[in-house]
């Protein structure tokens, strides 16, 4: 078994115990519609009193099924005392805490300190090691992390999803932005307390998505309410989001009120209509829960949540397909600066 910490990741990497969340859904009956939990907001509730939306339908309904999926990894583990699992509930919420930081922390892109790939000889290193017909060797728990919650991780999925043709699944994500966090506290020279930007896990919009109350859950409770760092510090937000037609990360800027839609499918024609309709419904959902958190959480926070612009910046020119979007998903998380790309995604860069 391997730390995470010792996962050394310049662009991406990561992978769980092996279900593969690649599903095309259909819409079902209205009672199963129904049935599904609704996330006590307002965008949810206008669609309850008005006509139902199929778009937000198909949203929470593809969303659930992640949910249930990525659970019932973990049913057949016997839990482990005091460790936090997908999906537990905290019926009491955190004590709620004032926004005491007087401005953001700096980030350190703006003195030139980029993300940077790993050394080349040590990626070809472990690629020729993991790509041999050495599957014996990999189907065992490679990776453990338990903070904000458990995941585990088998090298099976490392090399079907990094070095293979498997599309990145809920559990990699986890693993992969979780090492992206310890890299952004190493690139902070001046106060690891103080992190400019805070990355959240796809549990977020997940749980937001599948119309669950987000500020119960008690790993999102760990990551936001007892951050290791300040996160009232934070000028920017991100969280990845998977939805029926691929990955995507949206961005929240505190300072300018600004939520950015990092879409890899954004050179893509067909079905753009519909992505630009999911995505918008997306946001608003997740934007709900954000603040209802950071509401709930603390007191006197930054900046009320209304009246936000959306933007669709263009990160890449390249046409790439669903299967692609989660590894392209991860290489925006890392390389964008709240402006711009500082790191091409181009389907050589993924290579």
């Amino acid at each position: 078994m391997c730390s995470l910490s010792c996962f050394e990741v310049g662009s991406d990497i990561c992978s769980h115990g092996g279900v593969m969340l690649a599903i095309d859904l259909k819409m079902g009956s209205p009672e199963h519609l129904d049935a599904a939990p609704v996330y006590d907001n307002p965008v949810v509730d206008n669609q309850v009193m008005e006509e139902r939306n199929p778009t937000l339908d198909i949203i929470g309904l593809y969303a659930q099924v992640i949910v249930d999926t990525v659970r019932s990894l973990y049913d057949t583990a016997e839990e482990e005392p005091n460790v936090v699992y997908f999906g537990n509930m905290e019926a009491t919420l955190p004590k709620r805490k004032y926004a005491m930081s007087a401005s953001f922390a700096r980030s350190p892109w703006l003195s030139g300190c980029l993300p940077q790939p790993p050394p080349i000889s040590l990626v070809n290193k472990f690629s020729t090691w993991i790509s041999r017909d050495n599957d014996s060797d990999l189907d065992s728990l490679w990776f453990e992390h338990k903070f904000p919650r458990m995941l585990r991780v088998n090298a099976v999925c490392v090399k079907q999803q990094f070095f293979g043709a498997h599309p990145l699944d809920h559990e990699v994500a986890v693993l992969a932005l979780r090492r992206f966090n310890q890299l952004d506290v190493e690139a902070q020279a001046v106060s690891k307390y103080l992190l400019w930007r805070e990355v959240l896990e796809p549990d977020f919009s997940t749980h937001a998505l599948a119309g669950e109350k987000v500020a119960h859950i008690k790993a999102v409770q760990l990551q936001i309410a007892h951050a290791h760092h300040d996160i009232t510090a934070c000028q920017t937000f991100y969280t990845p989001v998977i939805l029926d037609h691929g990955w995507a990360a949206y961005m929240w800027d505190m300072i300018r009120k600004e939520i950015h839609i990092l879409d890899p499918l954004c050179a893509q024609p067909v079905g753009a209509e519909k992505r630009h309709a999911t995505h918008q419904e997306a946001v608003s959902q997740i934007h709900e829960a954000l603040f209802s958190c950071l509401n709930e959480f603390f007191a006197r926070w930054h900046c009320t949540s209304d009246r936000w612009k959306r933007k669709s910046p263009k990160i890449t020119r390249e046409v790439f397909t669903r299967d692609e979007s989660g590894m392209c998903m991860l290489h925006a998380i890392r390389h964008y600066d709240g402006e711009k790309m500082t790191w091409p995604l181009t389907k050589e860069k993924l290579s």
